[in-house]
């Protein structure tokens, strides 16, 4: 055969599956490297072939059990036409048949090969390199076993050993699915199919295998996608389910770990007020870990990262993801790859859902819509319990109303309806849920008419009179408020319906009453009267019985005027026995009887049952009885809900009280932490009071101690000119200080007066007070260790507002501003840069140190003072002419000076440490923010001189000073300028003051550890290092850190 010959080689494949089994691939126009141009293809059966190749000569090579026959068919052939019978041997490189063969074994993709009786390999196509990885040089003269694991290998001796035996088929010859071996190990999935046949009298195998990975592939995906549509859908239904949540959380967590074959998996709620993810199901972690371990919501780890994302959040390596950090849960185990996506919606995140395993993991796509699909269903599960919890509640809300309250949908159809509408209309919830409200309410179009002329006229609710008919059919007049409601997208109404029969038949009876009453006027007697009010109760209120009895002064008792009872005559029991029946009790006493067992309480036998007996004052009483007990048991019953209802009422109104008080606190404790000055303070305080009624007005003032008079500050709300008309002041003398404002400052406690209508005793301010609308007022001194800082005063447009729960309250905010105002002012005076200087001269010896330095011609000089952790002062002072024998002595006397002893001796003075106690001066000033610049006392006189901010009130602290010294002169104010040293600025006035030497010795301390503790280098050894002595290192240390401490402590 010429090389330029077309073979044509066809398989034929009876039917579909046989093509889809043996996966013959469409070849056209492929050369060998040495024969013929071979295109394969397939055909339904053997007589179509010359169809498809009609210039074609066709030769048949039938196998060997006949199942199939391989055609093959000529294009065009020259040469030698003989063929070679099927006896001869297949595999040989002559003959026209052997080229064919050789031809198409060359050109498939498929491997073949063929064994003898030993399974050894004695042909191989080329293809097997590519599916196993050996040449067919390599792989002829071996067993075919080293295609095989071993497991395999031996099941395939035994296979051939027993069919070369026995001759019995185990396995299907036309298509098996086997497991090779590659010649770098890994496994290859592969169909193989078999024939044999006979050659020389010796038996051989030949076997087709085409390697099926891609398939497998496909075909493991479509399992997983599967296996995790199948877990979606049973969770799904798991969800809708009435299962506690955790379940349901704890099912989520297995499920994505078993379907993904993943060790961990995670659902974490987030809580917004505290910040964090709390951990509520795991799988593979310790379930100690739920509902106690936490982790943070911050993008640093995954499910943080995952919580602000938009889409799930994918790792396949965790150790090299520079999105984020790992986290203390993942820490805990040897996490490397995972899977997470957020439950619920980016916008309103419930929490996060994550799926983890120890090994590098690779993930489809749908591996991770698998994870959002359980990820999206535990939300809408949530969802959905959040919103049956919310419609339980609201059932249980309107089951617990008394009133029917009924949901109608856009075309007036039920929806909805409590208990007390089923009640009220007598049918069944299941009979009015989905029928038309004409079903119940007669008036339903008219309704409908309501309900639209009050939307359009931006009305929310309308109410409207109608009737009500029943299952019995007897229509019941009712008052209904309608709404409009919102459901499923269109525009329902709900209704809220009360049956007011009852009140109508009140109403009725009140006319009737009225008109009774009426006629009273025209009454000409007693007897008259009181037979217009015994028909009144008869005939109107229905009472079985009545009476009125008259007190006769002649003879002491009451006598029945009028009556109307169904048997003539009063028992004596209740009218007839002077001064021991129910009447006359009920006269004596001035109160309302009933009595509900006449018989037991009476002690006595009376054809009546119950009894009510009225009291008319001086004139008498009505009484009216009925034969049956507890007739007017509800009369007892009403008068006693009524007290309850009103101490319910007083109740609510302390707790609302209660409540507005908490809130002004908690604004006004925002408000003062923000404040920068005491304007700031005062104007946050008095608008914070002001915005919150009852409060009308506020202002804050200022007390003069020279004038006695309340200058005010700071004011906030209706004032109309009211503190430009009134002048206040503290004198008690003076009848403007008579008023709350006054006495505050002078009793130091809250003055209220609560009714400034009813009872006016401060006559200068009240008229104008009353005309701004205020009738109520308090005055609250504001106070700070027993300073005052100024009066809070407040008007309510209400009286009787100051009860003992306000002013509680108002002492504590008294307090609380006091406190923030001398806050404020010690804040000041360490950031300001600008200070007022007083220096006052203090003269006399009612002070224990002028006392002393009289006793002794001393000198006193106060050097210095240090707060302690505790708020106590440490002070340290010198004294010049006393020996400490007589200083100590003198000085432990004093209530204030504690713990004082001798520090140091210089030359003539003598310097002395102390701690000074809460009643000392000096404690009193530190504490409103003053700083001590200096104090001396010589020869009975002493210089105090005390720095305070800037906008400090200069005289309260002059007042400080003459509430303490009896002689004492404010000789000096200065205004002094104090700038802020900069860094630069103090490095360079620290090294203006050392000398180079003390700069080297210090630099080389300081980076040798000499400051260090555990020191890390001695002075010997920094000594040696600058070859100096080791005093000469230690006096220059102590001689840098005296100017360091110097610029720190004393200049700064």
């Amino acid at each position: 055969m010429a090389m330029t010959e077309l073979i044509h080689v066809f398989e034929v494949v009876p039917d579909a599956s046989n093509c889809e089994r043996f996966e013959v691939p469409q070849r056209a126009g492929t050369r060998s490297d040495d024969g013929p141009v071979v295109a394969s293809g397939t055909a339904s059966n053997q007589e179509s072939i010359p169809e498809l190749v009609p210039d074609g000569g066709v030769e048949e090579f039938p196998d060997e059990d006949e199942r199939d026959s391989v055609t093959l068919s000529e294009s065009a052939i020259s040469g030698d036409d003989s063929t070679t019978s099927g006896d001869g041997p297949v595999v040989s490189d002559g003959g026209v048949e052997g080229e064919y063969f050789r031809a198409l074994a060359d050109t498939l993709s498929d491997a073949i090969l063929v064994i003898d009786a030993d399974s050894i390999v004695q042909f191989a196509n080329p293809a097997v390199e590519k599916i196993f990885g050996y040449s067919p040089d390599q792989l002829i003269g071996s067993s075919l076993t080293e295609l095989m694991s071993p497991e395999l290998a031996d099941r395939h001796r035994a296979g051939v050993e027993r069919y070369l035996r026995d001759g019995e088929r185990h396995l299907d010859w036309n298509y098996v699915e086997l497991i090779g071996h590659h010649r770098d190990g890994h496994e290859v999935p592969l169909a193989v199919s078999f024939s044999e046949f006979t050659s020389d009298g010796e038996q051989y195998f030949t076997g087709i295998a085409w390697d099926i990975s891609d398939r497998k592939l496909r075909e493991a995906e479509l399992r997983d996608r599967m296996e995790q549509r199948d877990a979606l859908t049973t969770f799904s239904r798991h969800a809708l389910e009435d299962r506690p949540l955790a379940d349901l959380m704890n099912d989520a967590v297995e499920l994505v770990a078993d379907v993904l074959d993943h060790e961990y998996a995670g659902v974490l709620e987030y809580r917004p007020e505290e910040d964090d993810l709390l951990v509520r199901a795991v799988s593979g972690w310790p379930e100690e870990v739920v509902g106690e371990a936490t982790l943070g919501t911050e993008r640093h780890s995954q499910a943080g990262y995952t919580l602000l994302a938009e889409e799930p959040v994918v790792a396949e390596s965790l150790d090299a993801d520079e999105r984020f950090d790992s986290d203390e849960l993942l820490d805990s185990t040897d996490v490397t790859s995972g899977v997470s996506t957020v439950v619920g919606s980016t916008a309103n995140p419930w929490g996060v859902l994550g799926v983890h395993d120890g090994d590098v993991q690779t993930y489809t796509d749908y591996d991770v819509q698998f994870v959002q699909g359980v990820g999206r269903l535990l939300a809408t599960a949530i969802e959905r319990r959040k919103r049956k919890r919310r419609l339980e509640q609201y059932e249980t809300m309107l089951n617990a109303v008394g009133d029917g309250v009924y949901a109608l949908d856009g075309d007036s159809r039920f929806v909805a309806v409590n208990d007390a509408y089923v009640e009220l209309t007598g049918y069944p919830r299941a009979e009015l849920l989905g029928e038309p409200a004409s079903k119940v309410h007669d008036d339903e179009l008219t309704e409908t008419e309501r309900v639209e002329e009050a939307l359009g006229e931006g009305r929310n609710v309308v109410t409207i009179a109608g009737t009500v008919t029943p299952a019995d059919d007897e229509s019941i007049p009712v008052e209904t408020r309608i709404a409009p409601l919102q459901w499923d997208g269109v525009t329902g109404r709900v209704g809220v319906v009360r049956d007011v029969s009852d009140r109508e038949r009140r109403e009725e009876k009140l006319t009737s009453l009225n008109e009774r009453f009426e006629s009273l006027a025209d009454a000409e007697s007693t007897t008259e009267t009181c037979d217009i009010a015994v028909d009144a109760a008869v005939e109107i209120l229905g009472f079985p019985n009545a009476a009125v009895a008259l007190y006769d002064d002649e003879a002491g008792s009451l006598v029945s005027t009028v009556r109307r009872w169904a048997d003539g005559e009063i028992d004596d029991a209740l009218l007839g026995r002077p001064g021991s029946d129910a009447a006359w009790q009920a006269f004596v006493e001035g109160e309302t009887h009933v009595i509900d067992d006449l018989d037991a309480e009476l002690d006595a036998e009376t054809r009546m049952g119950s009894a009510l007996v009225i009291p008319l004052g001086k004139y008498g009483v009505f009484l009216t009885a009925a034969p049956e007990s507890e007739a007017f048991d509800r009369a007892d019953r009403e008068e006693t809900l009524r007290r309850q209802r009103n101490q319910l009422r007083e109740k609510n109104r302390e707790l609302e009280r209660v409540n507005r008080l908490n809130r002004v606190m908690r604004e006004l404790t925002k408000a003062l932490t923000r404040a920068s000055s005491r304007d700031d303070v005062l104007r946050a305080v008095c608008e914070r009071l002001a915005e919150t009624g009852p409060y009308r007005f506020v202002w804050f003032a200022d007390h003069d101690r020279a004038t006695n008079d309340l200058h005010p500050e700071a004011s906030a709300g209706v004032e109309e000119g009211y503190l430009e008309e009134v002048v206040v002041k503290a004198d008690e003398s003076d009848s403007r200080g008579q008023g709350p404002s006054g006495r505050a400052v002078r009793t130091r406690e809250v003055q209220v007066q609560n009714d400034l209508l009813g009872d006016p005793p401060f006559e200068p301010w009240r008229e104008k007070a009353l005309k701004r609308g205020y009738r109520s007022s308090a005055a609250v001194p504001v106070i700070y260790d027993g300073t005052l800082q100024g009066v809070l005063n407040l008007y309510a447009d209400a009286p009787d507002v100051f009860d003992e729960t306000e002013t509680e309250v108002l002492s504590e905010l008294g307090a609380f501003i006091g406190y923030a105002l001398n806050a404020l002012e010690q804040k000041q005076a360490l950031v300001s840069e600008q200070s007022i200087e007083l220096d006052f001269r203090i003269r006399g010896a009612d002070t224990p140190v002028l006392a002393f330095v009289t006793e002794t011609d001393a000198e006193f000089e106060f050097e210095n003072v240090v707060q302690r952790a505790d708020g106590r002062l440490h002070a340290f002072f010198t004294v010049r002419g006393s020996s400490p024998e007589e200083s100590i002595a003198f000085a432990e006397e004093v209530s204030f000076i504690e713990n004082v002893h001798l520090v140091a001796e210089r030359e003539d003075e003598y310097l002395y440490e102390c701690t000074l106690g809460g009643q000392s001066f000096v404690q009193q000033l530190v504490g409103r923010g003053a700083m001590l610049r200096s104090l001396t006392a010589a020869g009975g006189e002493g210089r105090f001189v005390v720095r305070i901010p800037q906008s400090a009130n200069v005289r309260t602290f002059v007042e400080l000073f003459e509430d303490y010294y009896e002689n004492v002169e404010l000789v000096a104010r200065r205004e002094v300028d104090e700038p802020v040293m900069t860094s630069q600025q103090f490095e360079s006035e620290l090294a203006d003051r050392l000398t180079d030497r003390q700069v080297e010795v210090l630099r080389m301390a300081y980076f040798r550890g000499f400051f260090e503790w555990p020191r890390e280098s001695t002075a010997e050894e920094i000594a040696e290092a600058l070859d100096v002595s080791q005093p000469t290192v230690s006096r220059h240390i102590r001689a840098a850190e005296r100017v360091l401490f110097e610029l720190l402590f004393e200049e700064r």
